[in-house]
């Protein structure tokens, strides 16, 4: 069975096209159809079908696509046990980061990262909705990535998931709020506020969500902006409140912004890191993937409660 053509089928798999499929390995569309093909014949089943314009696979070639992705990382694994004889290192690494992560975790990183010699980190700025990251790890070696709901939404998804940091996200306000008089705050507290808000499909948007559910009424939302850093200078302004992740917000007295934590309501993110497995069983990825939970740890211990 040739392994390029079970790699064809297993790129079929997440990216969906054809087009996809060729653009992503470098060939034509006509030599992924032929290989598809000439893999069917091999086999004796049908492995993709026409779906208007398109096709899609069929449920033998979704069952084939999952055994190519476990020969793919079996591959890794063998070629990693022979990088560490050999000294032979990826000289790059392709990373996504949302905003907030790159700030926390990237200068502690790629200080890390300075110990292996002959890699470079390539950091790339992504910051889909939450259903968007999964997808992020067909164009990069490791891609941060976090939801409100937990870790285990991207398990599905057949990736490697490692947490890296809980963190909580709290209510703020600027300096002299009637609201920082409370050291603890309920929905029903901060639920008829103005609010400056971040556009549907973005994790934060999920917790107002649940604060009406909460307070029993819809929370009016003045703005709606995906970048925090923006949200921070409006809430200063006097605009509006909004939710902040707590060991990025530039908060305190000098800053004009006060933070309170939210009771009654799951206020917090996971942040974890994807990557295929068969990417992650590569010896500086996954050398990698360790130095990046050693420098989130730190961050736990410097900026936690």
């Amino acid at each position: 069975m040739d392994f390029k053509r079970l790699r064809i089928l297993r790129e079929l798999a997440d990216r969906r096209t054809v087009g996809a499929t060729a653009e992503a390995m470098n060939v034509t569309a006509s030599a992924v159809s032929q290989q598809l093909k000439a893999l069917q014949d091999e086999l004796g089943v049908v492995l993709v079908e026409k779906d208007g314009r398109g096709v899609r696979l069929t449920e033998a070639g979704r069952a084939m696509a999952e055994a190519a992705a476990e020969v793919a990382t079996a591959m890794a694994r063998a070629e990693s046990t022979m990088d560490a004889y050999r000294q032979g290192w990826q000289s790059r690494i392709r990373a996504a980061f949302f905003p907030s992560a790159a700030e926390m975790l990237l200068p502690g990183l790629l200080h890390r990262l300075k110990d292996i010699a002959g890699l470079r980190l390539e950091a790339h700025f992504e910051d889909p909705g939450a259903e968007g990251f999964a997808g992020l790890a067909a164009d990069y070696d490791i891609v941060l990535a976090h939801s409100v709901d937990g870790a285990d939404v991207f398990a599905r998804h057949g990736l490697e998931v490692l947490p890296l940091l809980e963190e909580p996200v709290d209510i703020a306000m600027p300096a002299g709020h009637e609201l920082a008089a409370k050291q603890r705050l309920t929905a029903h507290d901060v639920a008829g506020y103005p609010w400056i808000g971040v556009p549907p499909g973005f994790p934060f948007d999920a917790i107002l969500r649940q604060i009406e559910l909460q307070a029993g009424t819809t929370a009016a939302q003045i703005q709606r902006f995906p970048d925090l850093r923006v949200l921070e200078a409006l809430v200063k302004g006097g605009h509006g409140i909004c939710l902040l992740p707590r060991y990025t917000a530039r908060s305190g007295g000098d800053h004009g912004l006060v933070l309170r934590p939210l009771d009654g309501v799951r206020a917090g993110r996971s942040i974890v890191a994807l990557a295929r497995p068969e990417v992650a069983a590569r010896t500086t990825v996954r050398r990698t993937l360790g130095l990046l939970r050693e420098e989130a740890r730190l961050v736990a211990v410097l900026r936690g409660p």
